[in-house]
């Protein structure tokens, strides 16, 4: 697609920034999003409060995969893991979806700041470990759908499938 013109590559971008931009919808608590092509169902945490907050106490993710932090614009971003006692993968993105950094397997209830850098706007938390593939090759974060039908159509097939 880039090879046809800057047109084409402009008007993806641009679509797929519109739609994440509804992450930052107060209504939106849940989403499916896609990163490197793999569909993931993760909590929305989209208010100051909530992003304060993440993951901390949490001992379990499940049935979701992760969360996503939307913030209103791109800025500079430091996270840390304080009382969050499980290790965690962030992917740090701009707001047209394009990876900005990745910090692999953060230490539980560490207090020293990670720094995503600058221009970021979402930030994807995952189970350290818990997705290779995603972490081969994270390309590009994709909006599926936010509280929608499938959202809970992907959701509802989640909590069927055994965890490994």
């Amino acid at each position: 697609m880039i090879a046809h013109g800057s047109k084409e590559v402009t008007t993806m971008f641009l679509l797929k920034a519109i739609t994440l931009v509804s992450l930052l919808n107060a209504n939106c608590d849940v989403a499916a999003i896609e990163i490197a092509k793999r569909p993931l169902i993760v909590m929305v945490a989209n208010a100051s409060d909530e992003r304060s907050r993440g993951l901390m106490r949490r001992r379990v993710l499940s049935p979701f995969d992760g969360m996503i932090f939307a913030y209103d614009s791109p800025h500079h971003v430091r996270l840390w893991m304080q009382d969050t006692p499980l290790p965690l993968d962030m992917l740090f993105f701009d707001g047209n979806g394009r990876l900005v950094s990745l910090h692999r397997n953060a230490v539980p209830l560490d207090q020293a700041p990670i720094d995503g850098g600058s221009n970021v706007q979402y930030v994807v938390e995952l189970q350290a470990g818990g997705h290779p593939d995603i972490l081969a090759e994270p390309n590009i974060l994709e909006l599926n759908a936010c509280n929608g039908i499938l959202v809970d159509e992907q959701l509802r097939n989640k909590t069927r499938r055994p965890i490994p």
